[in-house]
């Protein structure tokens, strides 16, 4: 079990959310303002909290290299167990570069736009109208994460992974609850989270559904035909109406993608046979409850039907993280 708890102080910048910025409501773009002073740790609930510079000049090695921090400070932040619908996905290739032919590369060119989801804008900018009820364009905030070891915090895109605490008015408010309850996102469940996580974002799950707030009034059913003409708009741009069904959004970074490269000629099959061929692992919720990582490990493959037809909710399934690394700057480990 987890003991330790991580904390950040540092400072959101309202403007980074759209439709002033590009950032939107879950995990993709969220910058936190840090400085050397800002981490702090502790071991277990009765240790006093130590100022930790673990994270300096580190790099996290997953499916992309980043730095921790960036040059200016900033940590991207992936707020933990939340899915808002995508506001600008870009698909990635299946074939790498270099083996990619010209009418390949082509293709993928032509058709790799920022691809965006149904209440994508509205759940953006709802967040954003929330926050700046704070009266700032700056806000101080917390982003916590339970963890053990420095290894453990950032995930395999170089995002820190936590719960983001903001000050709005008389109240402290955890953004990561404050969407889910608002239906503004989904529950994405992952085996690094504990039990007291996961019930506190199913209950906030479980109130927005039962009064249809958000994306419940419009969650799709069934995977559907890929919408090619729904994409990012840019920074800067006046709300527009901004309804639809709204796919589960891990389904949906997936479909995008297989839609691409299909049109690019670098997959084949229907996107059954690709989720088949890029396996997802997960497990069932309740059996991960009880047994934790010794859980029956399925694929996410096997909840979507022939048809299309989705055969579960998103509360229902934890997923397995994809690894990463956190190397010091002298290629070693890191250490608190």
């Amino acid at each position: 079990m987890t003991e330790g708890r991580l904390e950040v102080e540092g400072e959101l910048e309202l403007k980074q959310f759209w439709p002033v910025g590009s950032s939107d409501a879950d995990t993709t773009e969220i910058k936190i303002k840090t400085t050397d002073t800002s981490f702090r740790f502790r071991r277990h609930a009765g240790a006093r909290f130590k100022v930790t510079k673990a994270f300096k000049n580190a790099t996290v090695h997953g499916r992309t290299t980043k730095r921790a921090i960036d040059d200016k400070g900033y940590v991207t932040v992936r707020l933990q167990g939340i899915d808002a619908p995508e506001l600008h996905y870009c698909p990635p290739a299946l074939v790498k570069r270099a083996a990619q032919t010209k009418e390949q590369r082509e293709a993928y060119l032509e058709w790799n736009f920022e691809y965006r989801q149904p209440l994508a804008e509205s759940a953006a900018l709802a967040l954003a109208t929330h926050l700046q009820r704070a009266g700032a364009t700056k806000l101080k905030c917390t982003v916590v994460s339970f963890v053990d070891c420095p290894n453990e915090v950032f995930d395999t895109y170089g995002r820190f992974v936590g719960e983001i605490y903001v000050k709005c008015g008389a109240r402290t408010d955890s953004i990561n609850l404050w969407v889910v309850k608002n239906g503004w996102a989904m529950p994405a469940f992952y085996n690094s989270m504990s039990e007291p996580e996961i019930a506190s974002l199913l209950e906030a799950t479980n109130s927005a559904y039962a009064r249809e707030l958000g994306v419940w009034n419009h969650i799709a059913s069934h995977v559907g035909n890929f919408d090619w003409k729904s994409r990012f708009r840019g920074k800067g741009c006046s709300v527009q109406k901004d309804r639809g069904e709204v796919l589960v959004p891990k389904v949906f970074r997936r479909l995008s993608t297989w839609a691409v490269n299909k049109r690019a000629k670098m997959a084949s099959g229907d996107f059954c046979k690709y989720l088949r061929a890029h396996g997802e692992a997960c497990f069932l919720m309740e059996e991960f409850l009880e047994q934790g990582v010794a859980a029956a490990e399925r694929e996410l493959a096997e909840f979507i039907a022939g048809d299309g037809s989705l055969l579960f909710w998103p509360e229902e399934l934890v997923f397995k993280d994809a690894p990463s690394r956190l190397v010091g700057p002298g290629g070693g480990e890191v250490n608190w």
